[in-house]
């Protein structure tokens, strides 16, 4: 029998495409050669080899790590990081929870600032059927892309606020609980109270403290269902969003505008009236929010730099103008002079660009994330070694200054051994 303590040779019981990829090369970081800008192709050195590996094409190419960029190939065709598993699911939780979270803020300031008024109470009553109506689906839709209903369970056995995930979880928790409340609330005074009050002192007093709940925990519930998502891109190693501070101010104030747009929508179907003075009000908010959310994009692609590669010219960037594009058209829109015929359906189609905006925004930055894990040189970038040296007092330049004022170290004397005194220094010993 053959000794093959040596060989380095295995049966593999099966083939699969990562076997092949796995093989030992000596230089398995080297980026692939070009041909010559004149068609001659290049001369191959003798001392190194190239890893050549099949391009694949059609379907399998979009799922492909290394057909995103061909250019700088990563460790053994393997991925640096792990792309997101996120699909529509995510997008569309992220998109409906804003829109949620937004139109339940503005349904409680309409109702705290103007309830005796007839279209602030509209607009109260609106805003609390569609903030309920817009966040029922984001729980199944997280537990869908979870894939086992447990998981969320499991999350709620522990508090921990440091983490923004469980933050978010909790907050979901909570704010479902308020929009419920609120929406009990509403259906109450309008459909089962004759005069649209309680009619015993007792309910009164109930319903005032469960007023002061709405206003003192869900406002608060609502706004960390708006920006939590984004806080929770920025702390993932993904080059897109890591350590990016723009992406939670963003999505808030894309909250906002997609709130006021939907409940300005809501309100023109719903009411044949013009309303002309809630409408005004909720256009007001929408412009001062497109305003805000375009300043925190041009932050985020300020702060990402390359990073932002798969929104700039990668397969996200038509989402990207789209998102641009239809904000800056509902802004046209509301500007343009038309009579009272008009009015209306002008009105109607800014609030369809704007939510177009929102969703269009949403679904390139949680699809974007996608390709960037996928590049290489982003997350090279991303996982490279940070500049220190503009952190003020914490960094390099601090540290610096710190040692210059406090002057030379003083080091404590060391005491003599004395059983090497005067003895020789030995050679060192040959290896």
């Amino acid at each position: 029998m053959a000794d093959t303590k040596g060989d380095d040779r295995r049966d593999v019981p099966f083939t699969a495409p990562w076997v092949q990829n796995l093989a030992h090369r000596p230089e398995p970081n080297r980026v692939r050669q070009y041909s010559m800008p004149t068609g001659e192709p290049q001369p191959a050195s003798p001392t190194t080899t190239t890893h050549q590996r099949p391009i694949p094409a059609g379907a399998a190419r979009a799922h492909d790590p290394q057909s995103q960029s061909e250019d700088e190939p990563s460790y053994y065709d393997v991925p640096m990081l792990k792309r997101p598993l996120w699909r529509w699911e995510i997008a569309t939780y992220f998109f409906l929870g804003g829109l949620s979270s937004g139109t339940y803020i503005l349904s409680r300031l309409a109702e705290c600032h103007g309830k005796d008024q007839e279209p602030n109470r509209d607009l109260t009553r609106i805003g609390t059927y569609l903030a309920l109506g817009a966040f029922a689906p984001c729980p199944p839709l997280l537990i869908h892309d979870l894939g086992d209903p447990r998981r969320f369970h499991h999350m709620l056995r522990v508090w921990k606020p440091s983490t923004p995930m469980n933050l978010g979880t909790w907050s979901i928790v909570g704010y479902s609980g308020m929009a419920a409340a609120a929406a009990l609330r509403e259906y109450m005074r309008h459909k089962v109270w004759p005069l649209g009050a309680p009619p015993t002192r007792l309910l009164r007093i109930a319903d005032k403290a469960l007023l002061l709940v709405h206003d003192a925990a869900g406002i608060p519930f609502a706004i960390l269902v708006a920006g939590y998502t984004g806080v929770l891109l920025s702390c993932t190693a993904n080059p897109l969003w890591s350590k990016n501070p723009w992406i939670g101010p963003l999505f808030s104030a894309s909250a906002m505008s997609t709130g006021a747009e939907a409940l300005s929508l809501a309100l023109d179907l719903a009411s044949s009236k013009d309303n002309d003075a809630a409408q005004s009000s909720l256009r007001k908010i929408d412009s001062i929010a497109h305003v805000i959310e375009l300043l925190c994009m041009r932050g985020f692609f300020q702060f990402a730099g390359e990073k932002a590669k798969p929104l700039r010219s990668g397969s996200m960037r038509k989402h990207n103008q789209i998102s641009h594009g239809a904000m800056i058209a509902a802004e046209v829109l509301k500007l343009l002079p038309a009579g009272r015929k008009m009015r209306k359906p002008l009105r109607m189609l800014s609030s369809l660009l704007g939510l177009a905006a929102g969703f269009s925004l949403r679904w390139a930055m949680v699809q974007g994330g996608r390709e960037a894990a996928a590049d290489p040189h982003l997350c090279r970038v991303v996982t490279g070694p940070q500049d220190n040296t503009k952190k003020g007092p914490r960094g390099m330049a601090g540290a610096a200054g710190r040692l210059a004022t406090a002057g030379p170290a003083r080091v404590p004397p060391q005491p003599a051994n004395p059983t090497l005194a005067g003895q020789p220094i030995p050679p060192p010993r040959p290896i």
